[in-house]
């Protein structure tokens, strides 16, 4: 029986899946936004994805890390920001959209504008449109981000999450790890490390040609492409386990780690 594993279509997940080599017969690769990837994940449909870490946090009961493979940045994402008619320190009251896709990012946002700038704003609305002339500010992950900012003329204020994390406490941002149930086998963990361990050596060596490859994708200059793939870590060492121990100890303090906006 063929076993399916998530394959995240973002640009800073890419050197995990560009010639990815997985047995035909053994593993297919189903596309899938991160969120999405967590319910098939539940419901046994997915035995491995990369996983948001707020959503692992939940759910470790279930699911282990696969390898020591993630997605987290020391400063800027380029691809997790809030969006903003206004400076983030006046966004008390604000109406904050939120992207369907989040989940790590919507949590840093709440912590960060509660816990750093202590601010409420009155509430988050997720699935909100760029459109909604009622928003304050609205946060936007991943590609959407990406092509977002190259047309961005109705929020003047772009504020970084990832950055704002750095500055307050100067740790990586860990937005994903790579995980799989705890019932799959040992073979078939083996078998999905080595191979996500040789598509990602291989990219992350050739991270000038792969840009060349994908930028027209994202009406990007290559160069642009490869400054935002080199600001990101995938494979993980001691200061990003740290980064995942740190955001599950402020999100438990504060109550957020089982957060979800409405």
């Amino acid at each position: 029986m063929t076993k399916l594993v998530a394959h995240i279509p973002f640009l800073n997940s890419l050197p995990f899946y560009n010639g990815l080599e997985l047995s035909s017969e053994r593993f297919k690769l189903l596309p899938c936004i991160p969120r999405e990837s967590v319910a098939l994940a539940e419901k046994a449909e997915l035995i491995a994805t990369l996983m948001p870490v707020v959503e692992f946090l939940r759910r470790q009961e279930r699911f282990d890390r696969l390898g020591r493979f993630g997605i987290a940045t020391k400063g800027r994402a380029h691809s997790a920001m809030l969006f903003s008619r206004r400076p983030v320190r006046q966004l008390d009251g604000a109406v904050i959209g939120v992207s369907s896709e989040t989940s790590t990012t919507v949590c840093l946002t709440r912590l960060i504008l509660e816990h750093r700038y202590k601010l409420i704003p009155a509430r988050y609305c997720r699935g909100a449109s760029i459109k909604d002339e009622d928003l304050d500010a609205i946060l936007l992950i991943g590609d959407e981000a990406l092509r977002f900012k190259q047309t961005n003329g109705l929020f003047p204020f772009e504020i970084d999450i990832a950055f704002e994390w750095w500055l307050w406490q100067h740790a990586p941002c860990v937005f994903a790890v790579w995980v799989v149930r705890k019932d799959v086998s040992a073979d078939d963990r083996k078998r999905l490390e080595a191979a996500i361990a040789r598509a990602l050596a291989q990219n992350t060596g050739s991270l000038q040609a792969l840009a060349e490859q994908v930028a027209p994708n994202y009406g990007m200059k290559p160069a642009d492409v490869q400054a935002y793939l080199e600001s990101y870590t995938w494979r993980f060492g001691k200061a990003e386990d740290d980064g995942i121990e740190l955001l599950k100890k402020l999100w438990t303090e504060t109550g957020i780690l089982n957060w979800d906006p409405a």
